[in-house]
């Protein structure tokens, strides 16, 4: 464990915290003990964190039981809807029952026939007789609707000729025939219509039924309660009571329905949730319950029954609900698994480490392909994994109890130049799949350090980028070698054309043409020189010639005489005059950078080519421009300052005149909260040696004005502030050495990289 667990400091961040549980139970998508963070919940959020109701055509409501015993059942019809409905508030430690109605139908009894419907929102008595097809010419006066022990009777003209009558769940619906001297027998096992005689009681019925028809009545699985309706009254009669000798007498036109019997129980166990059902002579106890699920008694743990623990002899009742947790084995699991902490298995159940990692989810992108697995006597076994092929690992089977960590490692890669952005990639991903998403074509280069290794490349290279894999920290600098778009200038206004082929044609209506009038001139610069100057006459002849990227073209009506433009390393802008200006005058307009810009170039109306040296003032104070003319500021080398490491935003920043190291630190945003400014180093002579350690803590928050631990740096120093003072100062060159050396074999733009060491 030594060579893995590298120091005893731990660090625990805790993310989320649930103070509350709820238990939910039945047709959910998720069944067992729900946390909440807060002391109260409405049931329709619950029912969200559940998953959602698994068939919500087989539950309409639910039954919430608080800790003190008090239940209260809610109607959930609402949910179907989508309508706002009974939506309670449960608390800490509830017991919420979302249970499989088989209740939810409508039994149809009839002398044409008897059937069961699936109750739906909207049904009703006339859509149930137009199910039963029962010639309306036959049809009684009345119709019996049996709700909760009470008896309506419909007029059957009402139904047809005025208002329709609404059917509920659960609802018996008896249709009899016009048998005066007749016992009418509804069951769910059939029906039959008996001729009555006198002395006829309930166990006649049951014995000519059992004998004179074709109707199987097994008294095993008839519910004990018999109903008997007569005359708009129903009675409840014991079917025990009659077995045992005391009959119930009949009338002629008495009706008798018969049920089977039911009695079950809610179940919810780590695999398991569903209704039980019990047989009439089976003992309705803990024990039975397990035998019917099979789940064996030695892998119990806990059994609660309405949240409350049993033994195995516990007897139960009709709807309890029973919680059974069975014993488990387990691993723990550490690193990068998408899941890390405590993994459960059955107790006979085979733990292998395909298994084991399919249940974590995966490894995590930061997985360097290297498993651990410590046992329980601490032995140590390393696997090399490919996360691509886990069919290796079905034949690896840890013990129960053991660790398993999957080793991390950094994979980061920086991009630099055109795109600046930091990217965690997947192992086995190659270079051509991290600079996908950028899109980039022929028109870019791509350079790249990944440890040892380096190149340059074009982006339409596809075939060597998928062959080189990423591998650790890696370094892109995307580079545009082949400029895509053309500069158009006219008198007043700029436009940029960015398009596969731009001619001239192209250019010339951007601006409208020479517009006001209909004559100038069309020249056109690229790499600082013009190229090709084309007049009013000779245009028609050149519309698709074609103008090639990273051009300048300017169109000169007759009148641009009045105009200088300005052009380059300034924002572009077109000056109107009449008389000569100071070159002094259009640069100081223009936003120059003086302290790094040389020279500057005047295009003249009669294409002369003139270069100033701004560094001489003398002469440039003598500089006038003519209006006609051009004057283009070059790109200019930039002087700058490196600063990385614990700062907000480490990169290059701007070199100026008297600038200190606090200078530094505070245009990189300043240092980060984790900064260790008892030691930064200041590298004066390139990063092959060594640096000047300072100590900032004491002023960083100080006005940085020059002392000696506040120094004046010089362009192309580097300042490394690190994370804390463990840090060695042969580390330190060695960071410093990769970054510089990666910098100065080509990067000219970068900026705006956070995080990078």
């Amino acid at each position: 464990m030594e060579s893995y667990i590298k120091t005893n400091k731990v660090t625990v961040g805790i993310t989320q915290y649930a103070p509350f549980s709820v238990t939910v139970l039945g047709n959910t998508n998720i069944n067992g003990v729900i946390d909440i963070k807060n002391e109260k919940i409405k049931l329709s959020d619950l029912i969200g964190l559940a998953g959602g109701i698994k068939d919500i055509t087989k539950s309409s409501y639910a039954l919430i039981k608080s800790p003190d015993g008090k239940e209260q059942k809610v109607n959930i019809e609402w949910i179907k809807s989508g309508e706002a409905g009974e939506d309670p508030y449960i608390y800490e430690n509830y017991f919420v029952l979302f249970p499989y109605d088989y209740t939810n139908r409508v039994t149809v009894f009839s002398d044409f026939g008897t059937s069961s419907l699936d109750y739906y929102e909207g049904l009703t008595l006339k859509t149930v007789i137009s199910s039963m097809n029962i010639p309306t010419n036959k049809m009684p006066s009345k119709i019996l609707i049996v709700r909760e022990a009470k008896i309506q009777e419909i007029l059957f003209d009402e139904i047809v000729k005025k208002e329709d009558y609404s059917l509920q769940p659960g609802d018996t619906v008896i249709i009899p025939y016009n048998y005066t001297n007749n016992v009418l027998v509804f069951s769910d096992f059939g029906s039959a219509s008996l001729e009555y005689f006198e002395g006829m009681g309930i166990k006649s019925v049951i014995t000519l039924i059992s004998s004179a028809s074709d109707i199987n009545l097994p008294l095993n699985q008839v519910n004990d309660e018999i109903t008997l309706v007569r005359g708009g009254q129903t009675y409840k009669v014991s079917l025990q009571k009659i077995t045992q000798g005391d009959d119930f007498l009949l009338q002629p036109g008495d009706t008798v329905i018969i049920n089977k019997y039911e009695n079950y129980v809610y179940v919810s166990s780590q695999e398991i949730s569903k209704r039980v059902d019990f047989e009439k002579q089976e003992r309705m106890n803990v024990r039975t319950l397990l035998t019917k699920v099979g789940i064996s008694e030695e892998n119990v743990e806990q059994i609660l029954v309405n949240n409350q623990p049993v033994d195995l002899n516990f007897d139960l009742k009709k709807d309890d609900f029973i919680q059974i947790t069975t014993k488990r084995n387990y691993v723990y699991l550490s690193g990068a698994f998408n899941t890390t902490g405590k993994v459960e298995f059955l107790p006979n159940e085979k733990i292998s480490m395909d298994k084991i990692v399919g249940l974590a989810g995966g490894f995590s992108t930061n997985f360097s392909g290297n498993l651990v697995i410590v046992d329980n006597t601490g032995s140590t076994k390393s696997l090399t994994v490919d996360p691509n092929n886990l069919t290796m690992l079905k034949d690896v089977l840890p013990s129960s109890g053991s660790t398993i960590i999957a080793d991390t490692e950094l994979r980061m890669a920086y991009i630099f130049g055109e795109f600046s952005e930091a990217i965690t990639y997947n192992q086995g991903e190659s270079l051509y799949e991290l600079l996908l998403p950028f899109n980039l074509n022929e028109s870019y280069e791509v350079r790249y350090q990944i440890g040892e290794k380096s190149g340059t490349l074009t982006a339409n290279e596809s075939d060597i980028l998928k062959n080189i894999p990423l591998v650790g920290k890696v370094f892109v600098e995307i580079s545009k070698i082949a400029p895509d778009q053309v500069i158009v200038y006219k008198a007043g206004e700029t436009q940029v054309i960015q398009q596969q082929n731009v001619r001239l044609i192209d250019v010339f209506s951007s601006v409208n043409g020479f517009s006001p009038v209909d004559t100038g001139l069309i020249t056109i610069y690229q790499n600082n020189e013009k190229i090709k100057t084309i007049n009013s006459e000779e245009l028609l002849n050149n519309l698709m010639f074609e103008v090639p990227k990273g051009s300048y073209v300017v169109v000169q009506p007759e009148v641009s005489s009045s105009y200088i433009a300005v052009l380059g390393n300034v924002s572009p802008k077109s000056l109107r005059t009449d008389v000569p200006m100071s070159l002094v005058e259009i640069l100081s307009s223009s936003a120059i950078d003086w302290k790094n810009q040389e020279s500057v170039f005047i295009y003249t109306k009669n294409n002369e080519e003139i270069k100033v040296d701004i560094k001489d003032i003398d002469s440039l104070r003598n500089v006038l421009v003519n209006p006609g003319s051009i004057v283009y500021v070059p790109p200019a080398e930039e002087q700058v300052v490196y600063v990385f490491g614990e700062v907000v935003r480490p990169g290059i920043i701007p070199y100026n005149a008297g600038m200190t190291v606090l200078d530094a630190i505070l245009k990189a945003g300043n240092a980060s909260k984790s900064a260790q400014l008892t030691t930064v180093y200041l590298f004066k002579d390139g990063p092959e040696n060594p640096p000047v350690t300072l100590d900032l803590s004491g002023i960083i928050n100080a006005s940085p004005i020059k002392t000696g631990m506040n120094p004046e740096v010089k362009p192309k120093d580097i300042i490394y502030i690190p994370k804390n003072t463990l840090t060695n100062i042969v580390e330190v060159m060695s960071t410093v050495q990769t970054f510089m050396s990666f910098i100065n074999a080509g990067i000219d733009t970068y900026e705006n990289v956070s995080g990078l060491f």
